[in-house]
Order: structure tokens, then sequence, then C-alpha cells
């Protein structure tokens, strides 16, 4: 029987491989449980020579490490986006794959060739920056026949380290892990190593000794992520305040403009109201001028009428009385 079933421990760390039947009987103790047809989770920590697991144990020939050479673009992702690069690291010229800049699903794959029955490890190294949306993705996958048929180790998911590197660094351009996945051909002659990306950029890298990282500071993945964080919500909120800040100035300098108009306002409306009662008074001065002078027209004519009157009457009594005079 074949030891090929993964053992994690509470924090999803690899811990060992152990037989089916052993599996089955830990998880109907309730002391496991089951993640996958390949993968159990330990309920409890457990340290037992069954489940102890030392990358030391496994013999220099199973590591399977990483080169960019050997591994291609994965044809099954329409979306892939990566790049083969050689890039400077330290004094020496490194080859890597660039995964998934723009942030789009990518995938790289290689094939490798297997004993039965023989542990081995995939080893590397990968950069990221951070990145704050939770969908962010980096999937390792080592399947035999086909995807599903083999085991897969959760690099990065939301906002978890789902499995734990064995080197952690914080670099100037964000963080460096280098991993190291344990995995058993069991009946396999050959497996597909398959690398994906999602919603991040990632540089895959080969990995080096533990003592070549030795000059950068160790760090926790989840404090990094938290700091990152705390420090992507301060510059929000610095620029919050900025921007609280210039918006009360334009609206203190919109209020001052805005009130020295109203003043203007003020202003010309006193002088237009002013001009407008002056040319009514001019108007109603002249008015009362004109009926003044068409009423002394009417007292003259009337004046003039009585004394055309008066003569006539005059005359006709005059007439009247001559010719009373005339007849006696």
């Amino acid at each position: 029987m074949t030891k090929n079933i993964l053992v994690t421990d509470q924090n999803c760390r690899i811990v060992g491989t152990t037989y089916p039947k052993r599996a089955r009987g830990l998880i109907k103790s309730g002391r496991a449980t089951k993640i996958s047809e390949l993968m159990i989770q330990l309920a409890e920590i457990v340290d037992t020579p069954a489940f102890s697991f030392e990358m030391e144990d496994i013999d220099m020939a199973n590591i399977i490490d990483f080169k960019a050479r050997s591994f291609k673009l994965d044809d099954s992702i329409k979306t892939n986006k990566g790049t083969r690069l050689i890039v400077t690291e330290g004094e020496e010229s490194v080859e890597c794959f660039e995964l998934a800049e723009g942030g789009v699903l990518t995938g790289i794959i290689k094939k490798v060739e297997l004993e039965k029955d023989q542990d081995y490890a995939f080893r590397f190294a990968v950069k990221s920056r951070f990145v704050r949306a939770d969908a962010a993705e980096c999937m390792v996958s080592i399947y035999f026949d086909e995807p599903g048929d083999g085991y897969t180790y959760p690099i990065d998911r939301g906002d978890k380290n789902r499995f734990k590197p064995s080197v952690c660094k914080k670099t100037g351009e964000g963080i460096l892990r280098v991993f190291t996945l344990p995995f058993n051909s069991g009946d396999a002659t050959s497996a597909t190593i398959s690398i994906r990306v999602n919603n991040m950029t990632a540089w895959i890298y080969p990995a080096k000794d533990a003592e070549a990282y030795s000059l950068l500071e160790d760090v926790d993945y989840d404090q990094w992520r938290n700091d990152e964080i705390n420090k992507f919500g301060k510059v929000l909120n610095d620029i919050g305040g900025s921007i609280g800040t210039t918006l009360n100035d334009i609206g203190g300098t919109l209020g001052d403009a805005l009130t020295g108009i109203g003043d203007f306002a003020v202003g010309v409306g006193e002088k237009v109201t002013k001009a407008v009662t002056d040319v009514i008074n001019h108007s109603a001065g002249e008015k009362a001028e004109k009926c003044a002078a068409e009423a002394e027209e009417v007292k003259e004519d009337k004046e003039a009428a009585e004394e055309k009157k008066t003569e006539e009457v005059k005359e006709e009594v005059n007439e009247d009385k001559e010719a009373g005079q005339t007849e006696e």
C-alpha cells in the first residue's frame, strides 16, 4: 500500500503523508477532516513520528527545482499573459516567469517523469506585491492523469496564506517566499506541475538555499498583509483629508467671492433704485407743471369767455335801452 494521502496541520501546512487506511481511521475518530480524496487536515496538533516530515529526509535527487526554461504557458487558459524574463538578482542573472501582469488569469505548466511510489518535492521561489483585492490568488497543482487527480497547494487565496513557505522575506518590491511542496508519486510514472496566478502579478524564480536570503528581513506573511492594509488605509485617509481641506479652501474662496458679488449687487441695486426714483420724481414734476399750465389756460379761457359774455349782455341791454328811447 502506498502512502499517498497528504496530511496537513491546522495551518494547512504539510506535515507528511500517510496510508489511505490510516487516513480513514483518523477521520472516523475525529482526529482529522477530509479535505479531498488525497488530503486530510489534522484536527489537533499531533507530534508523532508518523507525521514528522523534514525535507532533509528526502533524497536530493527527488527535489524538482523550478526552471523557467522547462515551463510553458498553459494553452487551456485563453487569458494567458506571461513572459519569461532574464533579471538581475544581486550580482547574477536569473531566468524567471512573470505571470498575470495586468490582472488576468495566467498559468504555466510542466510535465515531469517520476518513479512509482517515491516521495518528491517541488521547490520554487515567488515574489509578489501587496494586492488589496480579496480575489487575488496563486495556486499550485501537481496532478497525474488529469486536473484534480493529485495535490493542490493554495499559496495565495483571498487574504489568507493557506500554505506556509519555508522562507518568507521582505523585499523593496514586496515579499519573497520559498515553497517546497511534497508529494508521492504512488502508481504514477509522470505528473504535471501547474502554477496559476489570478488578479495579481507574481514572479516565479528558482529557489536558493535559505542562507542566500539571510540579508533580507524575515517577515510573517499575514502580519505583512495587515501592515500593508493599514498603510493603504492611512494613504487613503491622507488623500481624503487633503481633498477635504482643498474643498474647504475652495468653498471659503467661493463664499468670499459670492459675498463680494452680493455686496456689489446691493450697491448696483441701490443706484438703480435711486435712478428710477429720480426719473419718476422728475416725470411727476413735469406732469404737475403741465397740468398747472393747462389749468391756467382753462382759467384764462373761462375768464375771457365770461368777459365776452358780459360785454355781449351789456351791448344787448344798451341796444334795448336805445330802442325804447327811440319809440318815445
